[in-house]
């Protein structure tokens, strides 16, 4: 490992921010050819010295934003970019965002920072390269999950282990507990609306179920469906902030497969130190020829200009607060109440505040604003509106994830954090027919390969 040429081009770069050095000069400095110095980096670091620079700008470029007190074309100038549109297209391709997005937003800018690499991370990622990843198709498993909330930008694993800790602590105190076999316990991470905006992400401790053996009440039931897993064992929990890139970069180059979103898996191993984690990936081809990219067909964008007047309010419980994953635990909620309904409107409320706030939901009805109402919410602007029908909650639960995971994924549609509505058309304890109305916007250019790595 050439571990001093590589921290070399590191402080060369650094000391030009937000000037770009080129790597004529970069390879005149350090003595060495410009092939060299290429290949070296990418070879211990995993990036291309382009990127790392662009990269490392863009991060610069965000924080500047994030204090909300300058315009964006000043920023787009300090930064280097001829332009404004050159200054959002380079964030659009390299943070899935815009500049305008990040105004004032410090949560956003920190999500998206990309740190300089010093030694310690540079180890890191030169040990990353040489993990070996292995590829393992896992069956449908039934998860019994006991859910929390971490609340950390930079996944700093203090934090993390920490509310793992006091997750553990909650979960034993409650009856359950004597009837779970811990020593099969996993950390379960979920996907959540409204991610890149908030500094919190669900996670919960996670217990394998036979399919005879009765659900404890307090843990939330997800059915993980057959799938593709790529596996990798880091030497301690400490590479946590480090292995993403690399693993997703090798994922794809090496086996031409995409990150497939979450559930993501954890255990650790407390006799060796080692953290085992395992995500769903899917083969290039199978991602393309996907059903689930129908439902964003013109027929299924619509425009909204309507006013939801709540009845009553409920809230998911804390312990099955798992992002996305919602319509389980509403269903069950909804069926204690009344355990058949032909027709009713769920409203889930809006994360952009609080991200909090997506796991508080109405009853009500949409209908015209009536004059001076002022406990009615406004529905505006584009929704993607599908229809789904069935009898297993849990195969429809999969399949929007799935739904959403397309959705982070597409072209020209995007989530835009407000609040999501369910028609349910009919349910009772066999079968459940709704439509589910999430609210989008159009992206202002298309999104490049990058889009597949976050």
């Amino acid at each position: 490992m050439n571990q001093s040429l590589i921290l070399t081009i590191i402080d060369l770069i650094e000391e030009n921010l937000p000037r770009k050095i080129s790597i004529d000069d970069l390879a005149k400095q350090c003595g060495f050819s410009r092939s060299y110095i290429q290949h070296q980096f990418k070879a211990e670091t995993g990036f291309s010295i382009s990127y790392y620079q662009r990269t490392r700008n863009l991060s610069l470029a965000a924080a500047r934003l994030a204090q909300g007190d300058q315009r964006i074309l000043d920023v787009a100038i300090e930064f280097g970019f001829e332009s404004q549109e050159a200054f959002a297209r380079a964030f659009r391709q390299h943070t899935s965002t815009t500049p305008s997005r990040l105004l004032g937003q410090q949560t956003w800018a920190r999500r998206i920072n990309f740190e300089r690499i010093d030694r310690e991370k540079l180890e890191k990622l030169h040990h990353c390269q040489s993990l070996p990843i292995a590829f393992n198709t896992h069956q449908s498993h039934r998860w019994g999950c006991f859910v929390f909330t971490v609340d950390s930008c930079e996944r700093d694993i203090e934090e993390v282990t920490h509310a793992i800790s006091t997750a553990y602590q909650k979960l034993m105190q409650l009856p359950c507990s004597a009837s779970l076999d811990f020593d099969q316990a996993q950390i379960v991470e979920f996907r959540e609306h409204n991610q890149e905006a908030s500094s919190t992400y669900p996670m919960s401790i996670a217990f394998p179920f036979d399919d005879e053996h009765a659900m404890p009440p307090e843990l939330l039931e997800i059915m993980v469906p057959t799938g593709l897993f790529a596996e990798v064992t880091l030497p301690n929990p400490s590479y946590i902030p480090t292995i993403f890139h690399p693993l997703y970069y090798r994922i794809f180059n090496e086996n031409k497969c995409y990150f497939s979103g979450l559930p993501a898996f954890w255990r650790y191993n407390t006799l060796t130190g080692e953290l085992h984690h395992r995500c769903q990936v899917e083969p290039i081809a199978q991602v393309k020829s996907d059903p689930i990219w129908s439902l964003f067909e013109s027929r299924h964008v619509v425009e909204l200009n309507t006013s939801f007047f709540a009845v009553s309010h409920a809230s998911i419980p804390a312990s099955k607060r798992a992002g996305t994953r919602r319509l389980t635990t509403l269903v069950e909620q909804l069926t204690m109440a009344s355990p058949s309904q032909s027709s009713l409107e769920v409203l889930f409320d809006s994360p952009c505040q609080n991200n909090g706030n997506q796991y508080h939901y109405s009853l009500g009805e949409t209908g015209d604003l009536k004059l001076n109402d002022q406990t009615a919410t406004n529905l505006q602007g584009l929704y993607l509106s599908t229809q789904w029908q069935g009898e297993d909650i849990h195969q429809l639960e999969n399949q929007i994830e799935q739904l959403y995971l397309r959705l982070s994924q597409h072209h020209q549609f995007q989530y835009r954090a407000a609040p999501e509505l369910i028609r349910i058309h009919t349910f009772n304890k066999r079968y459940i027919e709704f439509d589910l109305l999430t609210p989008i916007e159009k992206r202002a250019t298309s999104r490049q390969k990058a889009v597949w790595f976050g």
